[in-house]
């Protein structure tokens, strides 16, 4: 492949020198001067255009890695964090014997004669 290239830029090269050779002896040619300018005016769109594209595409490649994914990945270890804690203090809880209160849950023998007695007395003040 690399050969081929070689041979295609080489036959390029020459036959560019062998026309400027022949343009000098010959004066120019308006036709194809005309034509040659277009298609350097062409070139030089197409120059810019990718220059145009790769800077957006960098500046939009660079705002994704060190804009984007870092604030994900910030979010995500945040989130993370907090179900790791969550799971680690129901796991302690479970493992302790606490009980986590609850309004359709059990409620410990105590806790109901706390309650039904703050209940009586609020009935008594009234």
């Amino acid at each position: 492949m690399t050969i081929i290239l070689f041979y295609v830029s080489l036959f390029g090269i020459s036959v560019m020198l062998c026309w400027k050779v022949f343009e000098i002896k010959v004066r120019k040619i308006n036709f194809l001067s005309k034509v040659f300018g277009r298609g350097d005016a062409k070139i030089h769109e197409m120059v810019e255009k990718g220059i145009f594209l790769w800077n957006r595409y960098k500046k939009i490649a660079h705002i994704f890695f060190f804009d984007f994914l870092p604030a994900l990945a910030y979010e995500l270890a945040v989130k993370l964090k907090d179900f790791i804690a969550k799971k680690y203090y129901e796991a302690g809880d479970k493992f302790r014997g606490r009980r986590i209160l609850r309004d359709n849950g059990s409620v410990s023998a105590f806790l109901q004669r706390i309650s039904d007695d703050s209940g009586d007395a609020s009935h008594r003040k009234a």
